[in-house]
C-alpha cells in the first residue's frame, strides 16, 4: 500500500510547477501584506477557511450551498484557489476538509490540495473562494482513500452564483460532490473536472503533531487543535 507521504509527494510534484507560476502572477492581485508573525501557514489557512465559510454560507445567493451543507457528509473549504493561464492554464491551492458528525457538529480539519491543468486559448487570472460539499459516502471514501480525480473517481456538479445546483452542467441532484465558487478575475469560470484532490500530510503534522493523517483526524477524531474550533462552529 502506498504511504500517505508518497501519495502527497506525487500529488505535490504534479501541481508544484503550476502553483509557482500562479503565485507569481497573483502577487500583485493579492497584495504584499504578510500574515501575523504569531500564525503559522496552517493556522492562517484555517482562519481564512472560517472567513470563507462565513462569507459564502452567509450570502443569500448561496442559500442552496448552505442547505446542502446541513446534510453533507463532509465539506472542503479552499479560501484562495488560484488560476492563471496563457494557452496552458493551471489552478491550485490548499484547503481543509471537515466531516459532518450531525446536528451542527463537525470534526477538526484535515489539510488538502486541489490542483489541475487545462489547455485552451485563454489569457488572464483569477482568485476564487471554493466550497466542495461532499454528499455521499462514496465521495467521502474516495477523498480519504486516495488522490481523487474530480469527475472520474467522484461525480461533481457545479452550482452557479444565483443559480440552482447543477445549473451550469445540467446535472441531477445525485452527484457525489457539489462545488460552489466566488470568483474575482479575468476568467469567466472554473473547470473542476480532472482536478486532483490530495491530502497534505505535512501540514496535518505541522498543525497537530507527528503522525497526524487525514483519516485519523476526521474519522478517528484522534487529533484536536483549539485554534480550529471557530471554524468548526461556523459550519451549519
Amino acid at each position: 500500500m502506498t504511504s500517505p507521504a508518497l501519495n502527497e509527494g506525487i500529488a505535490m510534484t504534479r501541481i508544484r510547477a503550476l502553483l509557482l507560476g500562479v503565485i507569481a502572477l497573483f502577487a500583485v492581485v493579492t497584495g504584499s501584506a504578510q500574515p501575523a508573525a504569531a500564525l503559522t501557514d496552517p493556522e492562517l489557512l484555517v482562519e481564512n477557511a472560517r472567513l470563507t465559510v462565513l462569507d459564502l454560507l452567509g450570502d443569500p445567493e448561496y442559500a442552496a450551498a448552505r442547505s446542502l451543507s446541513r446534510d453533507a457528509r463532509a465539506i472542503l473549504v479552499f479560501p484562495n484557489l488560484l488560476k492563471a493561464g496563457f494557452i496552458l492554464g493551471g489552478e491550485g491551492g490548499t484547503g481543509v476538509m471537515l466531516v459532518h458528525q450531525g446536528q451542527g457538529s463537525w470534526t477538526a480539519p484535515a489539510f488538502y490540495t486541489l490542483g489541475g491543468a487545462s489547455f485552451g486559448l485563454q489569457i488572464g487570472g483569477q482568485s476564487s473562494q471554493v466550497l466542495i460539499i461532499v454528499m455521499t459516502e462514496k465521495g467521502l471514501n474516495a477523498v480519504l482513500d486516495r488522490n481523487v480525480t474530480l469527475g472520474a473517481d467522484a461525480s461533481i456538479a457545479v452550482g452557479e452564483l444565483g443559480g440552482s445546483v447543477g445549473a451550469a452542467t445540467g446535472a441531477a441532484l445525485s452527484a457525489d460532490m457539489y462545488i460552489y465558487a466566488k470568483t474575482a478575475g479575468l476568467f469567466g469560470g472554473l473547470a473542476f473536472a480532472g482536478s486532483v484532490l490530495a491530502p497534505r500530510t505535512s501540514w496535518d503534522e505541522a498543525y497537530y503533531g507527528n503522525g497526524a493523517t487525514a483519516r485519523a483526524i476526521v474519522t478517528e477524531s484522534r487529533w484536536h487543535n483549539p485554534q480550529a474550533e471557530p471554524l468548526q462552529r461556523a459550519l451549519p
